[in-house]
């Protein structure tokens, strides 16, 4: 089944049926990938009620390049996510397209009532002691010609919902990757400020709703200096470093941890179920082993120079507490961690008095 059968085109209003008579031709055209973010991302182009996203996607269409997968993913969660989460347009055509398997197991289920009636009335037939053969004859006839089109609606029909199936699985598989995508640090490969936001208020709900979930710690580092490396060395190596960075936190991360990108050189943890001093000693891993990295460029294996983080550390104390009060603390937190010298950790306790550095 096409993209045609799944969007239900027919029953569209006359617009929409124009644009999207546009959109398939230009597909053809362009040799871009049929997968419905694409389609939604061009036909919200071609429907034109967004002009900053129109003119951005003229200029893409404008460049050497043109549009492509990756194009599409980066249009989508700059300009239409919001939207589309608002206006839940995946799960409209999802249901659509379960409507329309619904639609078809309808017409096969009356198909074969239709088949079932004309066999019970054969058999009805049969039984007359009166039958001559002349009639026998257009009875068999009618058997095998119901058995015939049984056996062929039953194939039809597996086969189209084999293809609706397979359609259903690619749509929601599509809705995951972009969900993933709009929730993912592209240069780091771990969550982005979206996601951070999203799992706090998923652990406080958990918390507060009085789940296995006993209490849990903010974590908030930072990068010292990391301008200063960046004027020094390029972006380029300050990316890496940054990847650098997030591959150090990720190597000892536990199951319900969740580590994210909050903006900039500033990394966020969120430990579920952790105390005070097992969030210092999974800040103090991470700290050494920022710190005893030995670092090169690829180009001359020069080696740069050494690079160290702060760190600051909050906990969830009771459904009293809150997510501004939480993060407003882990910061106070870290700023005390770069007031003292920076290459430390401060926690929410310690505010106000010297801090042993690791």
């Amino acid at each position: 089944m096409g993209i045609q059968g799944m969007l239900n085109i027919n029953d569209a209003p006359e617009k929409a049926k124009r644009i999207f008579a546009r959109l398939v031709n230009d597909f053809e055209e362009q040799e871009i990938n049929p997968t419905p973010l694409n389609y939604y991302v061009w036909y919200e182009f071609l429907k034109g009620d967004n002009p900053q996203f129109r003119s951005e996607m003229e200029s893409i269409l404008q460049d050497p390049f043109g549009y492509n997968d990756r194009a599409g993913k980066r249009l989508y969660q700059e300009y239409l996510q919001e939207e589309m989460e608002a206006t839940g347009e995946f799960d409209r055509a999802f249901r659509r397209l379960l409507n329309l398997m619904i639609q078809k197991m309808n017409l096969w289920s009356d198909k074969l009532e239709e088949h079932t009636q004309q066999l019970d009335d054969c058999a009805h037939s049969l039984a007359n002691p009166d039958i001559d053969a002349n009639e026998l004859k257009k009875i068999t006839h009618t058997v095998i010609s119901t058995a015939q089109s049984m056996n062929e609606s039953n194939r039809l029909f597996q086969q189209e919902m084999m293809l609706s199936s397979d359609e259903i699985k690619h749509l929601r598989q599509e809705l995951l990757e972009a969900q993933t995508a709009a929730l993912t640090d592209e240069l780091t490969e771990i969550g982005n400020r979206k996601a951070f936001n999203n799992a706090l208020q998923e652990t406080i709900i958990n918390f507060n709703e009085g789940s296995d979930l006993h209490g849990f710690c903010l974590i908030f580092t930072d990068i010292d200096h990391f301008k200063r490396f960046n004027d020094s060395y390029g972006h380029l190596v300050g990316d890496s470093v940054l990847r650098y960075f997030a591959n150090i936190m990720k190597k000892n991360q536990k199951r319900h941890e969740t580590i994210c990108r909050y903006g900039g050189e500033e990394f966020a943890i969120i430990m579920p179920n952790a105390s005070l001093e097992e969030a210092r000693e999974r800040a103090e891993q991470i700290r050494s082993g920022i710190e005893s990295a030995v670092l090169k460029r690829k180009d001359s294996s020069e080696p740069l120079r050494t690079i160290t983080a702060s760190f600051g550390i909050s906990c969830f104390h009771n459904e009293n507490d809150s997510a501004e009060e939480l993060i407003t603390r882990a910061d106070k937190a870290l700023y005390e961690a770069k007031r003292q010298g920076r290459n430390c950790i401060v926690d929410e306790n310690e505010m106000g008095r010297p801090s042993i550095a690791p």
